[in-house]
């Protein structure tokens, strides 16, 4: 065997298994990946079609412990310039006062994690507030906002546990 041959089986005996984990551009944590879109100002109803071209869909926060994470993630992507607030998936465009995931259909009801500003959601103005968002300089709270505000966002996919194994 050539030292070239056996240098290579060391490397693919050292490599073992390399875990594909999240799409290109994705940061993974837990069982999802995340990209926030810093550089790009959508409505609500544009986010959800950028998020579905990447084949993801607005984030859905179902947990403190995601929350925190997304914290992190948006506290260090931010700068200057953006906008304060990021869209994420719920909202109640079907009726009024009753927040839904539209990825899930799943109801956002008390019993669920939530992290709402003190206030919120208030639903202001003759245009109301519908979709929601996470508002920047209120340490990432919930917002209620108008569906038309031209806002970053954050989409969400599914981490893949199908890695390739070569060793």
């Amino acid at each position: 065997m050539s030292a070239c041959w056996a240098n290579f089986v060391v490397l693919l005996l050292t490599v073992g298994t390399v875990n594909a984990g999240c799409p290109n551009g994705f940061i993974q944590h837990d069982d999802s990946c995340y990209l926030f879109f810093h550089s790009t100002r959508a409505s609500w109803a544009e986010a959800m079609m950028y998020c579905q071209v990447f084949k993801s869909h607005l984030a859905v926060i179902e947990s403190e412990r995601e929350q925190n994470f997304i914290e992190g993630l948006l506290l260090r992507e931010y700068h200057r310039g953006l906008p304060d607030g990021c869209w994420i998936d719920g909202t109640d465009a079907l009726v009024e006062g009753e927040w839904v995931w539209t990825t899930t259909g799943k109801a956002i009801s008390t019993e669920d994690y939530q992290k709402w500003f003190p206030g919120e959601p208030n639903s202001l103005g003759r245009s109301g507030e519908d979709c929601l968002d996470l508002l920047h300089h209120e340490k990432y709270s919930w917002n209620d906002e108008r569906c038309e505000v031209m806002n970053n966002f954050l989409c969400e996919t599914s981490a893949t546990d199908d890695g390739i194994n070569v060793g």
